[in-house]
């Protein structure tokens, strides 16, 4: 059986069989006959067949009388990219009023050309033709004219239509018309010598704008005279002309003079002098570096003189101590690698001292990412110390460097493991969260909230009911005793034993003349609410279901007060950039990082931290350790015992990647484990499980069984494998697959079926498409995805 092996970054080439044929014309009954999707769906998949039936129905297309139909058509047309019919195109630009259509058409005729084709193109690029083409009358906001113009005029210079250069010239110096000099004169670049002589000319004209256009245009024309042009632009007065000028010379891969860059006075220049790849001469590098009035520009040169020899040390020395003082910290950070280039006594002495004042966060970790590049026993120190900095970024860095060192070998290397050991352990801050937790505590001061918070002296702080009212604070010799309020209020068995008994003096006698006493008495639009938990408990079903609050109006005041109450609402302090947990952070950090290890001591510190407590730490060590499988690693037999004796895992995560872990072992505890797995309930779990006893011969998974379960992880997991065993059979339980959850999965399955010979899936097509309405357009669906 013949496999294909394409991908979906490979062009899809037709093989012109039996099966096409028939699935062709199948697509072309569908475009002519078929729903609104099905037809823009047959037409997209048409375009990829591009034979002289399928042309002819997309043409035929055309006159559809649904605008997508017809968009779609002309779009699979210009895709097929041959057998283009000029007057077919022509009819639709000047007859379809939709301007997607259009745009299409035009595409089409600047693939075909001809002298009918010119002749429009040129006609458009000037004038809106109202006689002659039919516009979208609904489109009042929008002259659809100006994109058909920018359009044609860049069709022309496609064709080299050399004789429509003067006409693109007037249309661009049109004074009531739109800017279309970015299309001219990338049209005019395209036209050979004539449109290189207009360029030229251009290049000269009064408007910088022109001239920048025409710098810019000439990125794409291939002509020897094009250099002359730009070194013209080059020397231009006009700031934005040369940036655009040196910019394409770059572009183009032509010399352009790095000193003369350096020396000009817009900051753009200097900027891409110090981005080429060319040589710069020291000398020019420290003047740029020392006396350029942008700081970016000083930093860029430092960069580029740490990768280069350092000719005179002891000048630049005195002229970095004479900067020192005044300098900012990214231009002293930049300055560390440059002074640690030049290893004399005096350098070293000048990074002490700069190590001492400077105390700078970008100052700190330029010396961290420096002692990760050149060991040393103080700058293990340095980074043994900054590893616990209250700075992430600090953290990081420390982390990374300390990384680097353990790829070494030696004492230093030796150390640098220790440490990631411990802090991948936790030994490094243990107590450090409950401190954060201490010191967050102390931030407040009790008697700062006044009388409700147990202050002594501040006043209260606003309250307000249930209803949204101030509750005014009472004085000390107004509060009622606990005591006497308890005697007075009603105990809940006296209510109880008065509402049963049927007593109607519940409320005091003493009610207002023309009070509401009952519910029976309110208006329909008012329900009485319950005032409490027992009233709510007797009222009858009927009477909560007619429970309708009445409509409250605020007023400025109530607004004013809304907004006052907002602002004195306590809120908790948060401070960016500072995690609540810093020694959980640098577990977390380190954990990542050794994702990368390749020292035994590493990954047992991995293998350990799969037992934390923490469930983040789980993680970040399970994904570490999968890495290193994924990437070669072959996990001990004591690893895998002790991976198999840790405790039952609740993260689903954790434990899917727990179960991908085990599968690579022999051991039968492991093989057990991952068998047991593939029944869990958890989809990432028990696709994990597949995943790994597919590839294992004597486990004797069916993994077509799969494909329609209900578990969309599971059917993802089972198209990836089934792809790799190519088996012309399983092509029905692909496609069921694909249609599963309104066809989430069609991509997949499209990208599954690229794995079989192409004569089986196209006759495998023509079946799907026999179905109903969705059967028919999830088959068309997956075809156009397969052919794309």
């Amino acid at each position: 059986m013949t496999v294909s092996t394409r991908r979906l970054d490979q062009e899809f080439v037709i093989e012109q069989t039996e099966a096409t044929d028939k699935l062709v014309k199948i697509l072309c009954e569908l475009l002519a006959n078929g729903e609104e999707r099905e037809k823009c769906l047959s037409a997209q998949i048409l375009g990829k067949f591009g034979n002289s039936t399928a042309q002819a129905a997309l043409a035929e297309a055309l006159r559809d009388e649904d605008e997508d139909v017809r968009s779609d058509a002309v779009e699979a047309l210009i895709s097929a990219g041959k057998g283009l019919d000029a007057d077919v195109l022509l009819w639709s630009l000047l007859n379809d009023p939709v301007l997607e259509v259009k745009l299409s058409a035009i595409d089409g005729l600047a693939i075909v050309g001809g002298t009918v084709a010119e002749e429009w193109l040129t006609k458009l690029a000037k004038d809106r033709c109202e006689d002659d083409v039919a516009w979208d009358g609904y489109g009042a906001e929008w002259d659809d004219w100006l994109d058909v113009q920018r359009k044609s005029i860049l069709a022309l210079g496609t064709l080299k239509c050399e004789a429509s250069a003067a006409t693109l010239l007037e249309a661009a110096r049109d004074p009531f018309g739109q800017e279309v000099w970015p299309e001219v004169t990338v049209a005019l670049a395209e036209m050979g010598v004539t449109g290189l002589l207009e360029l030229t000319g251009l290049a000269s004209d009064a408007s910088a704008r022109v001239r920048e256009h025409t710098a810019r245009a000439l990125s794409s024309a291939k002509d020897e005279r094009v250099g002359e042009i730009l070194r013209a632009l080059f020397a231009d007065a006009d700031p934005d002309v040369r940036v655009a000028a040196a910019e394409v010379l770059m572009a183009r891969g032509e010399e352009a003079d790095l000193a003369v860059l350096l020396a000009d006075s817009e900051p753009q220049m200097r900027r891409l002098a110090l981005k080429a790849p060319g040589k710069i001469s020291y000398s020019k590098l420290e003047k740029v570096a020392f006396e350029d009035e942008e700081e970016t520009l000083r930093v860029m040169a430092l960069e580029r003189m740490a990768s280069i020899e350092i000719t005179k040390p002891d000048a630049l020395i005195e002229r970095i101590e004479r900067s020192l003082r005044s300098a900012s910290d990214v231009f002293v950070a930049a300055l560390i690698p440059v002074l640690a280039k030049v290893e004399n006594e005096a350098a070293t002495s000048l990074l002490t001292e700069i190590a001492t004042h400077r105390t700078e966060e970008a100052v700190l970790k330029a010396f961290i990412v420096l002692h990760g590049e050149k060991p040393s026993v103080e700058g293990l120190a340095v980074l043994q110390e900054q590893v616990t900095s209250a700075e992430q970024e600090i953290r990081l860095a420390a982390l990374n460097s300390l990384a680097k060192l353990a790829e070494g070998e030696g004492d230093i290397a030796d150390n640098a493991s220790v440490q990631l050991v411990w802090a991948v352990s936790g030994k490094l801050m243990p107590e450090a969260h409950d401190q954060d937790i201490l010191d967050t505590a102390k931030e407040k001061d009790p008697s700062d909230l006044g009388n409700n918070g147990k202050g002594e002296d501040k006043p209260p702080r606003v309250q307000i009911d249930r209803e949204g009212n101030v509750i005014e604070p009472q004085a000390p010799e107004e509060v009622v005793a606990e005591d006497e309020a308890i005697a007075d209020e009603p105990a809940a068995e006296d209510l109880v034993a008065k509402v049963t008994s049927g007593a109607n003096e519940v409320v005091s006698e003493e009610v207002p003349e023309g009070a509401i006493e009952s519910a029976e008495d309110l208006p329909d639009n008012v329900v009485a609410f319950p005032g409490s938990t027992l009233g709510a408990i007797l009222n009858t079903e009927d009477e909560l279901e007619k429970l309708a609050e009445e409509p409250v109006e605020l007023g400025k005041k109530d607004m004013h007060f809304l907004e006052l109450a907002n602002e004195l609402i306590e809120k908790k302090r948060v401070v960016p950039g500072r995690p609540d947990d810093p020694a959980l952070d640098i577990r977390l950090l380190a954990l990542r990082i050794c994702g990368d290890a390749k020292r035994p001591e590493l990954i047992d510190a991995l293998v350990s931290a799969l037992s934390d407590r923490q469930m983040q730490v789980r993680f970040a060590a399970s994904q570490s350790l999968v890495h290193l499988v994924e990437n070669g690693l072959e996990l001990s037999e004591d690893a895998i015992d002790r991976i198999l004796a840790l405790p039952p895992e609740n993260d689903v995560a954790v434990r899917a990647m727990r179960v991908e872990l085990l599968g690579t072992s022999a051991k039968p505890e492991a093989e057990k484990v991952v068998t047991a797995a593939l029944k869990d309930k958890t989809d990432a779990v028990s696709a994990s499980a597949l995943k790994v006893l597919a590839g294992k011969a004597e486990a004797n998974i069916d993994v077509r069984s799969y494909l329609p379960s209900p578990r969309r992880r599971l059917r993802v997991t089972a198209l990836e494998l089934v792809s790799a065993e190519a088996d012309s059979s399983a092509l029905d339980d692909i496609f069921e697959a694909a249609q599963m959850e309104n066809g989430v999965l069609i991509p997949g399955a499209a990208t599954c079926l690229r794995c079989y010979s192409q004569e089986k899936v196209l006759g495998a097509m023509e079946q799907w498409l026999e179905g109903d309405l969705s059967r028919k357009l999830a088959a068309l669906e997956v075809l156009n995805k397969y052919v794309a």
